[in-house]
């Protein structure tokens, strides 16, 4: 994504002592990491011509300490660099700086232009021609998409929407009663709402799966796929299972500190790591870099959730409504666009379980999501023949 590159070094233990800075002339950002050495096989991530990094270097400053410079493009740049645990690995997110801006100096700004000395008397003034300057040309269509806000961009037919159907290969996520498992379901529910999206949507509009297959991706790979894409809107889908074969119910999450314990127990597993461990994000949620889109992710899971809710309603009884929260979800960590987290329904409560084994209840889940997704970009739902 223009304006945004993350770099994501993955270590095989946890590095707490790590030190980063920035270098000047020409600008750079090196991360050194002590008692470390590159692993057989490593090799440097290429970039593209709209990442902010355009070169990644890797030496060692003194004895066993591993270090990473990455050149930048330009020095106008903010830099957040951190690490995260299970996986372990170091972050290092890159931000165009838009506030500064080359200034002219005072001399530059007042000094005269030149004044053509007027002719001598007696001597003709020969008229010079004037040569038009040739037509802007139009503007592309990122200049276009950069120009207009989210609803703007899905009625130009310029949205993106990444869809993340959630776990995948060696990871299953919850399994449930009638041996459903939840990386399939959420596969399949994901393709349903791009096909209703792609039918909805003004021609242009782009829905992007993480994956359309059953296969493994890393948790930090999801947005970062998405950051890349340039993705207006990125939704992660899972479906929900309780130790109490009671609770049932459609829940969507924005990331933030968690609402409730349950919420905070709910980000451990489908995070695949613990409470205990869910510090380090909460400090990160603490930095005001990661609150600029909380209103619009906000409003991104009031509408899922809405719609989603009033289309099962229409069909089903007993269907629970169990809001809006908020959790530290790893897999939304990272994201430049409204992104929200929808756990629909619970594998392991008989009810839910059942419909979920049926295509008619899993079709009418991924209307009301898509529903959803269309109300908040500013799209009327049409009814399809």
């Amino acid at each position: 994504m223009e304006g945004y590159t993350k770099i994501v070094l993955d270590l095989d233990r946890e590095s707490l002592n790590f030190q980063h800075g920035l270098l000047k002339k020409p600008p750079r950002v090196f991360v050194d990491i002590p008692s470390s050495r590159r692993v057989s096989g490593f090799r440097r991530p290429s970039f593209s011509s709209i990442s902010l990094a355009q070169k990644l270097r890797v030496g060692h400053p003194s004895k066993g300490t591993l270090r990473f410079v990455l050149e930048l493009r330009h020095p106008n740049v903010r830099r957040h660099v951190f690490s995260l645990s299970n996986p372990n690995r170091i972050v290092i997110e890159l931000r165009e700086n838009r506030s500064v801006r080359t200034k002219a100096s005072p001399r530059q700004a007042t000094k005269p232009l030149p004044q053509k000395p007027p002719a001598p008397p007696g001597k003709k003034i020969v008229a010079v021609p004037v040569v038009p300057l040739p037509e802007a040309k139009p503007a592309s269509a990122n200049e276009k998409r950069r120009s207009l806000y989210i609803r703007g961009r899905f009625r130009a037919g310029l949205g993106r929407i990444v869809l993340d159907p959630g776990h995948g290969g060696k990871d299953p996520g919850a399994s449930g009663l009638y041996a459903l498992v939840e990386k399939k379901i959420a596969l399949d529910i994901s393709r349903s709402i791009a096909i209703v999206l792609r039918k909805q949507l003004p021609p242009g509009n782009k829905i992007i799966l993480t994956r359309n297959r059953d296969r493994f991706i890393k948790l930090a790979n999801r947005t970062s796929f998405a950051n890349q894409q340039g993705a207006d809107i990125f939704i992660s889908i899972h479906i929900n299972s309780s130790p109490n074969r009671k609770t049932n119910g459609i829940e969507t999450y924005l990331l933030a500190e968690a609402t409730n314990d349950r919420s905070l127990k709910l980000a451990a597993r489908e995070s695949g790591t613990t409470v205990a461990r869910m510090d380090d994000l909460k400090i990160i949620l603490n930095d005001l870099w990661f609150r600029h889109k909380v209103d619009e992710s906000q409003q991104l899971a009031i509408d899922v959730q809405g719609e989603t809710v009033s289309a099962l309603r229409r069909r089903y009884a007993g269907i629970k409504d169990l809001g809006v929260k908020r959790g530290p979800f790893y897999v939304l960590f990272g994201a430049t666009m409204p992104s929200i987290l929808i756990e629909m329904a619970f594998l392991t409560n008989r009810v839910e379980a059942r419909r979920l084994n049926k295509k008619e209840y899993r079709q009418v889940l991924s209307n009301g999501v898509a529903r959803g997704i269309l109300k908040f970009a500013g799209i009327p739902f049409r009814r399809l023949k």
